[in-house]
Parts: C-alpha cells; structure tokens; sequence
C-alpha cells in the first residue's frame, strides 16, 4: 500500500514539472528532516486562497525499516500516522522571498506489536521486557514561521521552517511479558527522544524543518 502511495505521489508531481508560472497556486512540500529524527516519511500539500493566505495539510508514515535510522527504545514491528492541517499568513506577498507565519494542530498515532526492549513506568522504574504492546498518542499546537527560498519562474525550491507550541504525549506498554527490573543507561546521544517513558505528560514543543517545495 505505502509503495502504491508514494508511487502515485511521484506521478502527480512529475505531470507538474513543466508548469513554471510564476503564479503559483499550490505547493507540494516534502520534510527532509523526518526520515532521519522522526523516522517516518512527511509529505504535504499547500494551496493559495487569496494575496495573503494559504491551507496545507501535511501526512507521515512510518514503519520499521522504512527510513535510514532507528531511535526506538524497542525491537519489532511497528507502525506511525500523522496528521498535521496548517493554516499560513503571508507578510509580504508581493516579495520575492515568502515569509509565513502559521498556526497548525497535528495528531499522532505510533503502535508497536509484540516488542521487545526496555522502558521506564510512571514511577520511573527501568525495566526490561521479552514482549509488550506499545502505543504512543501525540497532539498539540505550534505557530510557525517559514520562508520560501525559490526562483519565481522555478518550479523547485526550500523551505526553511521553525515554530514553538504545546504537546500532550500518552505512552502506554500492555501485555508485557517477563519484566525484569534494571539499570537505566548511563550513554548514548546527548538528547533523548524518550519515547519509552510511559504515563501521560504536557510539553513545550519545538519545531525544526526545511522542505524541499515542488511548485505549480
């Protein structure tokens, strides 16, 4: 299915290619950060309704194996969708370099069947486990502030993007099998992602992207 979808994105986009008006109305953006820190693939859409404002919507997908780094905290099959509608406000559209600012809401959804790790309860506990089902609900708001680095009679271009906003995170592990209680690591990166901290929590969140934006 996913190979039937980003087969159908790369048609749409290459019919698009030889439209290089410079009054462009819709934007295909894709993440290039995501792969690499979110392990999953964005991919979005944005249309211009007037001088000043534009609607987008953003989609990611992700599994296991499908992205060049793995940051789980658990070994096994699973899965990721994301959702993020967009709404953007141009400061000076008659300008050559486009700066946005926008708000956006986004939900995720990350699911894990018979894994295999370790992970932290809510009372911050370490533990390791043979098997467990691990869910992970995010949502939240960011505003945004992007610019458009482009020549107007391209069809290619960046997108350089950085926001701040709120998240409610909801981890939940179910089914474990053969806890054993451990010591939690003392190395690794300089940052977590903590993705196996279980419980529920309500976070600053922090914003960082640059697309690649297809215009036609």
């Amino acid at each position: 299915m996913k190979k039937t979808l980003f087969l159908f994105f790369i048609c749409v986009l290459a019919s698009q290619l030889s439209a290089q008006s410079e009054d462009f109305k819709s934007i295909i953006t894709v993440s290039t950060f995501s792969p690499f820190r979110d392990q999953r693939y964005n991919i979005g859409y944005m249309h211009k309704v007037s001088e000043r404002w534009w609607l987008g919507a953003e989609v990611g997908y992700g599994s296991e194996g499908i992205t060049p780094f793995d940051h789980n905290d658990f070994k096994g099959k699973f899965n990721m969708f994301e959702i993020r509608p967009e709404v953007f406000y141009s400061l000076n559209p008659d300008s050559r370099l486009k700066h946005l600012v926008s708000a956006e809401v986004f939900y995720l959804n990350h699911k894990g069947d018979n894994v295999n790790g370790n992970y932290y309860d809510e009372n911050d506990n370490y533990y390791s486990f043979s098997s467990a089902d691990y869910k992970r609900t995010k949502a939240g708001l960011n505003i945004n502030y992007s610019i458009m680095l482009h020549k107007e009679s391209s069809w290619f271009g960046f997108m350089p993007k950085i926001g701040f906003g709120i998240r409610q995170t909801d981890i939940s592990y179910n089914n474990v099998m053969n806890r054993e209680e451990g010591y939690e690591p003392t190395d690794g990166l300089p940052f977590q992602f903590l993705l196996n901290r279980e419980g529920s929590t309500v976070r600053f969140n922090f914003n960082i992207d640059i697309k690649l934006i297809f215009k036609f």
